[in-house]
């Protein structure tokens, strides 16, 4: 049994709303693409305190 990665892309959900809301243009939303392991069991990701310094 091996391990499992996934390229997914992470956006500030803090920038979505102000983009909704017309405060932020969609081009300045801050996201990051990351290759993450894949728990097939898990049902909520987890990031580390590094990626969420940097959304």
């Amino acid at each position: 049994m091996g391990f499992i990665y996934a390229e997914i892309e992470l956006i500030n959900s803090n920038d979505l709303a102000l983009v909704i809301n017309n405060y932020l243009k969609k081009e300045d939303v801050k996201r990051m693409k990351v290759k993450a392991m894949v728990d097939s069991g898990a049902y909520m990701p987890a990031i580390n305190e590094n990626i969420k310094t940097q959304l």
